[in-house]
C-alpha cells in the first residue's frame, strides 16, 4: 500500500513539474545569400561592393541567421550555380533575403545583373552574359514567410556606353538603372538603392550610402521590416543630399514583421499563481516537487518558504521522508464516504484546476481526448463550447466591422474621384484661360521680335564687314607665324632623333656592360656551387645571393641555396635524433625527418630537463647548432624509462608486477573447503622480470659522438 501511495506521489510531482515549466518557443529559419561584384574584366572596377557584401552578410552572422553565404566577384557561371543551390535552401526556410551590390542594367524592358567576366559588346549579349533579376527574385520564393530581395546595383553603369543597339524594335532603349518590377508572390519586399530609371551613388567612403544606411537600420530587434526600409530612404536621401531617393517594390500583411525578433521580457508571475503553485507542492511535499518550485520562482516570500521546507526535508532520513509521503497522500484522499467509480483521479483534478479558467483550446481538447470518460471532461468541453461560441462572435463582429470599413473605404473613394473629376474641371478652364493670354502675349512678342531682327541684320552686316578686315589682317600674321613654326618643328624634330640615336648607343652599352657582368657571376657562382654546403659554402652562397645582380641567375641561386639549407637542417636534425637516443629519448631511426616521433622525444627531454613545468610545452623551439650541442653535453639517461602496462621501473629496466600471497591461514581455510573432485583449474603462475634494452641502432647511434657543424644554424620550428 505504501508503494503505491509513493507512486500516485511521484505521478503528481510529474504533473506538477510538467505545469510550472514553460514550452520552448520555435525560432524561424532564416537564410542570407550576399554577393559583392567588384573586379570586373572589361570596365573600371568598383571599390565599394565587395567591402559592402562582407559587411551585410556580417550583419546578418550577428543577427543570429541560421546560414549566410558571402559570394564576392561571381563569374557568369558561378553565379547561376549559387542562385541554384539558394533556391534550394530557401524551400527550407522561413525568411529568405538576398543582397546584391554590383553593376546592374535594363536592357529592351528587362533587368539584369552583371558577372564580373560579362563583355556585353551588343544589347543581344545581356541574355547570354548577364543573369536576369526575376531569376534571383524566385530563387527567395521557397520561404515561408518572408522574401527580401536588396538590389544596389544602381550605378552609373559603363557598359551602356560601348553597348551596340543592334534590336532595332526595342521597346525601351538600354538604362544605367534597374526598371520597376512588382513581385508575382505575396509577402516579397525588393529594395532597390535608387527608384526605378535612376543611377544610385558608389560613395567615397568605405561604403555606399544605401549600404551603410542598411548596416545601421536593417537588422534592429523587432522592428517592422517596412519601417525600417523606411530609416533606410530617410537617412540615404540626407547622405546625398535628395539627389537618391531608394525605393521598395512590393506589399505584407497588416501583422509586425522583422528580420531579427525582439527581445524577450520576462513577465513575473502573478502573487495568485505563485500562491497556487506553492499550495500544490505544499500537498506533495517532495524534495524533487519543491526544488521545481523553488527553480522556476527564484525570489520572493513563497520561494523563501519553499527552500526552508525542503532544508526540513533533506534533514530528514529517507523513511521519514517516505513515512511523510504516504501520509500526506492518504489525508489528501477523502477518508468517510468510499470513493465513486468515474471518481477523478488527483492528476486529473490537478490539470482541471489548471485548465477551467484557461482560454487555450488546444489544452482544452487535450484534456477530453485523455480522459473522456471523466466527470470533469463535461465541464471543460462546456468551456470549450464556451470559448469556440465567443471566437465565433468575434469572427462575426471583425467580418462586420471589415464590411463597414470595405463600404466606407468604398464610399471615400467615390468622393475622391468626384472632387478629382471637379479638380480637372476647373484646371482644364484655367488652362484655356492661359492659354489665350498667352497667345495674346506672344502675337506681341512676335511683333517685337520682328522689329528687332531687322536691327539685329543691320548690326550683323556691319559686324560682318569688320570681321573681313580682320581676317585679312589675320591670315597675313598667321602665315608668317606658319612658317616661323615650321622651321622651328624642323630644329626639333633633328634634335630628337640625334637624343634617340644617343640613347641606343647607351643603352646597347648598357646591355654589354650586364652580359659580362651575369657571365663573371655565373663563373663565381659555379665555383661556390662546387665548394659545397660544407664550412662557409652556405654563407658565401646567402652572401652572394643577396650581392647578385643578374636577373637569369637568380632563380637557380634561390634553388641552390633552399637545397643547402635543407640539406643543413636535415643534418641537424639527424644529430638532435642520433643524441636524444643516446640519453633514452628516442627510440627511431635517425633519418633526418623531423617527424611526431621527434617532436615527443624532444618534448619528453625538455619535460626531464625542467620537472618544474614552468616552460610551455606547446611553446615554438627551433633546432639549432645550441641546441645540438646542448643534447650532446648529455651524459647517462635523461628521459625516465616508460614501461608498458603491468610493469614497474626498477633501476634502468621494467619489470613485471607480481600479485601478493595471501596469508597461510585464509590459504588453509581455503584447501580445506576444497574438494578433492575439483581441482585447481589455473596452474601457478610465476613472476618474471625483464629489462627493455634498447634498439640495436639506437645503441650504435647513442655511441657516436655528436657532429658539430660550423654552417649557419637553420631554424626548424619544433612545437612543444
Amino acid at each position: 500500500m505504501r508503494k503505491r501511495l509513493g507512486l500516485i506521489a511521484a505521478m503528481i510531482g510529474g504533473a506538477i513539474v510538467m505545469a510550472l515549466s514553460s514550452g520552448a518557443a520555435w525560432a524561424d529559419k532564416r537564410i542570407a545569400l550576399v554577393v559583392g561584384n567588384s573586379s570586373y574584366q572589361t570596365v573600371p572596377q568598383l571599390p565599394n561592393p565587395a567591402r559592402d557584401a562582407k559587411a551585410v552578410g556580417q550583419m546578418f552572422k550577428d543577427a543570429g541567421f541560421n546560414s549566410v553565404e558571402v559570394l564576392l566577384d561571381l563569374g557568369n557561371l558561378e553565379f547561376k550555380r549559387a542562385i541554384r543551390k539558394f533556391e534550394a535552401d530557401a524551400d527550407q526556410a522561413d525568411i529568405a533575403v538576398v543582397y546584391y551590390a554590383g553593376h546592374g542594367i535594363e536592357v529592351n524592358g528587362n533587368n539584369f545583373l552583371i558577372p564580373v567576366d560579362a563583355r556585353l559588346s551588343s544589347d543581344r549579349d545581356a541574355e547570354d552574359e548577364a543573369i536576369r533579376l526575376e531569376r534571383m527574385v524566385l530563387s527567395a520564393d521557397g520561404a515561408k514567410k518572408l522574401r527580401v530581395i536588396i538590389l544596389d546595383a544602381c550605378r552609373d553603369n559603363p557598359f551602356t556606353v560601348k553597348m551596340r543597339r543592334e534590336r532595332r524594335a526595342a521597346l525601351r532603349a538600354i538604362s544605367s538603372g534597374l526598371g520597376k518590377v512588382e513581385p508575382t508572390s505575396t509577402d516579397t519586399l525588393i529594395a532597390y538603392a535608387a527608384k526605378a530609371g535612376s543611377t544610385a551613388d558608389d560613395g567615397e567612403g568605405k561604403h555606399s550610402p544605401f549600404t551603410t544606411a542598411l548596416l545601421k537600420n536593417l537588422t534592429v530587434p523587432g522592428l517592422d521590416i517596412r519601417l525600417a526600409f523606411g530609416r533606410v530612404r530617410d537617412e540615404v536621401m540626407k547622405l546625398t543630399g535628395t539627389r537618391q531617393e531608394p525605393f521598395v517594390y512590393g506589399s505584407l500583411g497588416g501583422g509586425n514583421i522583422s528580420l531579427v525578433p525582439p527581445p524577450v521580457v520576462e513577465k513575473e508571475p502573478e502573487a495568485a499563481d505563485v500562491k497556487g503553485d506553492f499550495e500544490l507542492v505544499a500537498k506533495i511535499n517532495s524534495a524533487r516537487a519543491w526544488e521545481v518550485f523553488i527553480s522556476t520562482y527564484k525570489t520572493g516570500f513563497y520561494a523563501d518558504l519553499a527552500r526552508a521546507q525542503l532544508a526540513s526535508l533533506t534533514s530528514k532520513t529517507a523513511s521519514d521522508v517516505a513515512r511523510d509521503v504516504g501520509n500526506v497522500t492518504v489525508a489528501a484522499l477523502p477518508q468517510d464516504t468510499p470513493a465513486p467509480v468515474n471518481e477523478p483521479s488527483s492528476r486529473e483534478r490537478l490539470e482541471f484546476d489548471r485548465l477551467k479558467d484557461s482560454t487555450d483550446q488546444a489544452a482544452l481538447k487535450r484534456f477530453i481526448k485523455r480522459y473522456p470518460d471523466s466527470p470533469l471532461a463535461l465541464q471543460v468541453q462546456h468551456r470549450l463550447e464556451v470559448l469556440q461560441s465567443a471566437a465565433a462572435e468575434r469572427e462575426e463582429k471583425q467580418r462586420a466591422e471589415r464590411e463597414a470599413a470595405r463600404l466606407a473605404a468604398e464610399q471615400a473613394r467615390i468622393e475622391a474621384e468626384r472632387k478629382k473629376a471637379e479638380l480637372a474641371a476647373a484646371r482644364k478652364r484655367e488652362e484655356d484661360e492661359r492659354r489665350a493670354k498667352a497667345e495674346e502675349a506672344a502675337q506681341q512678342a512676335r511683333a517685337a521680335e520682328a522689329e528687332r531682327k531687322a536691327a539685329e541684320a543691320k548690326r550683323k552686316a556691319e559686324e560682318a564687314q569688320r570681321k573681313a578686315e580682320e581676317l585679312a589682317a589675320a591670315k597675313t600674321a598667321a602665315e608668317a607665324a606658319r612658317q616661323k613654326a615650321e622651321s622651328e618643328r624642323a630644329a626639333r624634330q633633328a634634335e630628337l632623333e640625334r637624343r634617340k640615336a644617343e640613347e641606343e648607343r647607351r643603352k646597347a652599352e648598357l646591355a654589354k656592360q650586364k652580359e659580362e657582368t651575369c657571365k663573371a657571376e655565373e663563373a663565381r657562382f659555379k665555383e661556390l656551387i662546387a665548394r659545397g654546403s660544407e664550412g662557409k659554402g652556405l654563407d658565401n652562397v646567402k652572401t652572394f645571393a643577396r650581392e647578385a645582380t643578374c636577373e637569369r641567375l637568380k632563380p637557380e641561386v634561390a634553388n641552390t641555396l633552399k637545397s643547402f639549407e635543407n640539406e643543413t637542417a636535415r643534418r641537424l636534425v639527424t644529430a638532435a635524433q642520433v643524441a636524444l637516443g643516446r640519453i633514452g629519448c628516442f627510440s627511431g631511426d635517425a633519418d633526418g625527418h623531423l617527424g611526431s616521433a621527434t617532436r615527443a622525444a624532444l618534448g619528453r627531454y625538455k619535460a626531464a630537463r625542467n620537472p618544474s613545468g614552468k616552460e610551455r610545452r606547446n611553446s615554438n623551439v627551433a633546432i639549432t647548432d645550441d641546441v645540438v650541442k646542448e643534447l650532446g653535453q648529455q651524459s647517462g639517461r635523461v628521459c625516465p624509462l616508460e614501461c608498458k602496462a603491468g610493469e614497474a621501473v626498477k633501476g634502468d629496466t621494467c619489470v613485471a608486477v607480481t600479485k601478493p600471497q595471501p596469508p597461510a591461514a585464509a590459504q588453509h581455510k581455503r584447501e580445506d573447503k576444497t574438494t578433492a573432485s575439483k581441482p585447481s583449474r589455473r596452474p601457478e603462475r610465476t613472476q618474471t622480470s625483464r629489462q627493455r634494452e634498447p634498439a640495436p641502432r639506437a645503441r650504435q647511434e647513442a655511441s657516436r659522438p655528436a657532429p658539430s657543424y660550423r654552417a649557419a644554424p637553420a631554424m626548424i620550428g619544433v612545437g612543444f
